[in-house]
């Protein structure tokens, strides 16, 4: 099981902000050039990109989007990177005071919020989970609300570097939210801190009855798309596919987890899922593990 990447979706909601920098005329002609760009796709849309930065090299939206553009993990982590240290530029001095309260509805600060997020991504994926768990306090500091979604990776981050006190902390902010990133999650964490129980295993039948696909697809039992999911909803083989593309890797690596999940769920897969070979598929893989 390996870790998969998503992208961030971005809504635009404008609000003045009292002594902000008025953007260059350049920049706004950057800014409509990467437009154009979105609706292109492939080379003609790299070429945009490349021409928005000629137009203005600190255009952040262009730098973010030559790095989605860009395979290659590392090379597409600089140019997050530059992405960040443009916007930063642009926001101009004290922007973190400036821009306090109302980071997300300000469009000035979006194109920063947007490429922490991502390379926090690939920070995670490299890794270099420090770095990356401080770019998701930080954004959950600026938006509490997380119209990101920040709080997903953040759950996952935290329990792949065994923050266990702050992963709880997270995880009640959001108890009443039924999602299988953050059920799944908290069933994981449970089953690490104290092993199979019948509170634990409680836990994982809630996470289950969120979303049953979960099991199918951890397994492998069903192939996982090329892509990440545009769209998800709650309960869906979308969201299952989401979840184990950006998580499943959790369940391989912590020791016991996999056999618990198919020792606990079979009886769950059997009574309520409509296909009875690929639920007794997936717990006999579950049970030998996807790491076999």
């Amino acid at each position: 099981m390996t870790k998969r990447t998503t992208k961030s979706n971005v809504f635009l909601i404008r609000r003045e902000v009292p002594g902000a920098p008025k953007a260059p005329e350049e920049l706004r002609l950057a800014q409509k050039k990467v437009s154009q760009a979105r609706a292109e796709e492939g080379k003609k849309r790299l070429e945009l990109a490349k021409e928005a930065l000629s137009i203005f090299p600190d255009c952040a939206e262009a730098h973010t989007l030559i790095a989605e553009e860009t395979s290659e993990r590392p090379a597409r982590m600089k140019h997050y990177r530059k992405a960040i240290e443009a916007a930063e530029k642009m926001l101009g001095n004290e922007w973190e005071r400036r821009y306090k309260g109302s980071f997300w509805l300000s469009s000035e600060t979006r194109p920063l919020m947007h490429a922490m997020a991502m390379l926090a991504i690939d920070l995670q994926w490299e890794d270099q989970i420090d770095e990356a768990l401080d770019i998701y306090r930080k954004l959950m500091e600026w938006n509490p609300t997380d119209h990101q979604g920040v709080h997903y990776q953040f759950a996952a981050c935290l329990l792949e570097a065994n923050r266990g006190e702050e992963l709880e902390r997270l995880l009640a902010k959001y108890e009443d939210e039924a999602s299988a990133v953050l059920s799944y999650t908290k069933a994981l964490h449970l089953f690490r801190k104290y092993g199979s129980s019948d509170k634990t295993n409680q836990f994982l039948i809630k996470a289950f009855n969120v979303n049953m696909h979960v099991p199918i697809y951890l397994a492998e039992a069903l192939p996982l798309p090329e892509s990440a999911p545009s769209t998800i909803g709650f309960g869906d083989e979308r969201e299952a596919e989401a979840y184990v593309m950006d998580c499943g890797y959790l369940w391989a690596d912590i020791k016991g987890a996999e056999k618990w999940m198919a020792e606990t769920l079979a009886p769950e897969l059997e009574k309520n899922y409509p296909d009875s070979e690929l639920a007794e598929e997936a717990v006999k893989k579950l049970k030998k593990g996807t790491k076999a």
